[in-house]
């Protein structure tokens, strides 16, 4: 069943006071935001910043509510759906094996200096891509 609300947007301010909370990465997997992951045989993903609530909306009906919320990446965020946990460490031993279950590795995680700098991340991302062998389509 699906729940009418009205979408929150939440501020950039707000969101990274939730990721800075966690140290910019996601409260679940502890992965930092930027990194990028892949599944076997697909496309490989760069972790966003999702704004999840812990205890689900369908359960608080309080959209606003920041001390409910935790920064996520996007696979956690899906993979935890509107699940209740009783603490973070539940819900990363849980999802821990869900990420395991699906297969996702980490293939590139960026430095903390680079975070902040999309021009130094990307490098960093380019120079681990030729170390690794793996050819870009602009080369």
């Amino acid at each position: 069943m699906r729940v009418d609300r009205n979408t929150k947007h939440w501020t950039d301010h707000q969101r990274w006071l939730l990721a800075a909370e966690t140290g910019f990465a996601c409260a679940y997997c502890q992965i930092l935001f930027g990194s990028v992951v892949r599944k076997p045989r697909r496309e490989p993903t760069i972790l966003r910043l999702n704004v999840d609530h812990f205890m689900p909306f369908a359960w608080t009906r309080r959209e606003d509510d920041l001390l409910n919320c935790v920064a996520a990446c996007q696979i956690c965020n899906g993979l935890k759906q509107d699940t209740i946990f009783d603490s973070v460490v539940n819900a990363r031993r849980h999802l821990d094996r869900l990420w395991v279950k699906a297969g996702y590795l980490v293939e590139f995680i960026p430095t903390r200096s680079n975070f902040e700098d999309p021009a130094g991340w990307a490098r960093e991302y380019a120079r681990y891509l030729r170390t690794a062998g793996i050819r870009m389509d602009a080369e």
